[in-house]
């Protein structure tokens, strides 16, 4: 994608830089090094006249003279002019990932049962839901519930579930429960064997069942309480 440029206001002055707009957002997630981001390590302070801005105003405003670390402030601060083409794709990707958590961690009280994630982008369009680019997808989802509640019954609920796993899994099994919910009482047994009580969102329960199950090869005794 082509290059587009940074903008950051500081000191009633102004400092541009052109970056790799893709790689630019996922710099601002820690997921790439800005070397990678930068077209040049220039700053300007008007990129279309190409005039550059001199290193006493750097030392200025920023407390250094180093380009580099100037351009990692520029980007995690300032504004990045993302195109259209990459913005609809970014919010179409939090949309779905949206979605997603709310499959995960809301059921539907009616039946007890999460909701698919396409019955959920249906109702996030129906009701018109706008995603918003700069905040993240954690950020936004409960406000999302509250609103598409009008159109699909939707409830937030916490499940207890009673785990046992053997001991010839156990080890690899205690990481991956305790990234599936909360643990609130283990027990490890003499013979290396685990047990458990697992709270989780109501919705992730199938999430519980499929990747214990896959893990102990259906060995796992899991019961809901």
């Amino acid at each position: 994608m082509e290059p587009v440029t940074t903008r950051l206001k500081k000191g009633g002055e102004v400092f541009e830089i052109l970056v790799y707009p893709r790689e630019a957002l996922e710099f601002k997630q820690r997921k790439k090094i800005v070397e990678d981001v930068i077209v040049s390590d220039e700053i300007f302070s008007d990129i279309e006249r190409g005039e550059k801005v001199s290193s006493q105003d750097l030392n200025k405003n920023f407390g250094t003279e180093n380009r580099i670390e100037v351009a990692k402030k520029i980007i995690i601060e300032g504004e990045i002019q993302i195109p259209k083409e990459l913005r609809d794709e970014m919010l179409d990707k939090k949309k779905k990932q949206i979605a997603a958590i709310i499959s995960k961690t809301a059921i539907n009280p009616q039946t007890k049962a999460p909701h698919p994630i396409e019955r959920i982008l249906r109702a996030m369009e129906n009701i018109g839901i706008n995603i918003t680019f700069y905040k993240s997808v954690e950020e936004q989802v409960q406000e999302i519930i509250k609103k598409i509640r009008v159109e699909i019954p939707l409830s937030i609920e916490n499940l207890k579930m009673e785990i046992r796993i053997p001991a010839k899994y156990s080890g690899a099994a205690y990481g991956k429960i305790k990234s599936l919910g909360k643990i609130l009482k283990e027990n490890w047994n003499s013979d290396g064997s685990f047990f458990c009580y697992l709270e989780i969102p109501a919705g992730q329960k199938n999430d519980v069942y499929d990747k214990l199950g896959s893990l102990t090869h259906g060995e796992a005794f899991i019961k809901e309480k």
